[in-house]
């Protein structure tokens, strides 16, 4: 008959509770699957919630609104929320500062939007008008921030280059780099 100590019993038991451990973390990975080509992909994320007709608002830190969207149709993920053909507007101490549209918005945890897709963007102050492909609205911070290719266009003047900074009016803007500014005759 086999006897083993109680000291290589604990040393089993400890070994084998190590192995279960690793094998459940290992299982609750984000699953994998292999294409045909040979890329390792990661399968499609089930949506909690798929809605049309969308109408959405945000708020800051302190309790003001930041922004408000409207949209055809969203999905609910666990960690974000993706909405198309997007109208939004964006807020600055409670009022309207701006609007604009795009052909998807991505709303985070955070209560930012990441926009995505022919962005334009209107301030109410002066008409001015923004054109780029991508950027966010950070609420914290009451930013919009790019490192894409921008186009402002204000009154006669037209602007392009790469990366910006701006308040959501844009009163303030900030090109990071390449920056070219063209005067153009009122017609």
């Amino acid at each position: 008959m086999l006897v083993i100590s109680r000291k290589k019993r604990l040393i089993i038991f400890v070994l084998v509770a190590v192995s279960v451990v690793i094998l459940f973390l290992i299982y609750w990975q984000k699953e994998k699957e292999v294409s045909s080509t040979g890329k390792v992909e990661e399968k499609e994320e089930v949506p909690l919630l798929s809605v049309k007709g969308v109408s959405l608002v945000g708020w800051n830190e302190d309790g003001e609104k930041s922004w408000k969207v409207e949209a055809d149709s969203g999905v609910q993920f666990s960690d974000r929320m993706v909405l198309k053909e997007v109208k939004f507007y964006l807020l600055d101490g409670g009022e309207f500062v701006s609007e604009g549209e795009t052909r998807e918005v991505i709303i985070d945890r955070n209560s930012n939007l990441i926009l995505k897709e022919d962005v334009v963007l209107v301030s109410y102050l002066d008409g001015t008008q923004l054109f780029t492909s991508e950027m966010k609205w950070i609420t914290s911070e009451r930013k919009l921030e790019t490192v894409e290719k921008v186009v402002i266009k204000r009154k006669n003047i037209v602007v392009e280059g790469l990366g910006l900074t701006a308040n959501p009016d844009l009163s303030q803007i900030e090109i990071k780099s390449r920056a070219v500014t063209k005067f153009v005759e009122n017609s």
